[in-house]
């Protein structure tokens, strides 16, 4: 199972670009790093992220981790939940990210964002979204969820993302 973007670069380079994009069609979000800092007086609500500095990053284990978006085999049909624990879709590990942080929906062929009210709120491309208000995702959006910084893409900008690295 790939789990970092330096394994699906390898993928790419042994399938080619058309083969990569029939086997990993979906879309994904791939981890930049983190941004911001905790406040150590948080609530026991949640965990709050005071300084959110979109240009300086720290480099942890989630560096470079691909996130297929997708629902696991056998799970209830409807959106994509993401979050800290594993009753998620996507389970990520990070303690700025709520328990059930956002979720992900396609709707008409769009995929969409929607803040489920989490602590530290869902920022894209810069803008905080309205909790419960979906946004559009086109590809190549900059997500912020708490601290960790995310971009969105489709099959072809991942794959665009993967040759310059």
């Amino acid at each position: 199972m790939l789990t970092y973007a330096i394994d699906y670069k390898d993928e790419l380079q042994r399938l080619g670009p058309a083969s990569f994009q029939r086997a990993y069609f979906q879309p994904v979000l791939v981890t930049l790093g983190m941004a911001g800092e905790i406040n150590p007086s948080a609530s026991s609500e949640g965990t709050s992220v005071v300084n959110l500095n979109e240009g300086t990053f720290a480099c942890t284990r989630l560096t470079g981790r691909v996130f297929p978006v997708v629902k696991p085999r056998n799970s209830m049909p409807g959106p994509i939940s993401l979050g800290r624990t594993s009753e998620n879709d996507i389970a990520i590990p990070e303690y700025s990210v709520s328990k059930r942080h956002c979720i992900i929906a396609r709707v008409n062929g769009e995929f969409r964002l929607t803040d489920m009210g989490s602590t530290n709120g869902t920022i894209v491309d810069g803008v905080s979204l309205v909790p419960q208000k979906p946004r559009r995702l086109t590809g190549g959006e900059t997500i912020s969820l708490g601290r960790l910084m995310l971009v969105f893409y489709f099959a072809e900008g991942f794959i665009r993302h993967l040759q310059a690295l």
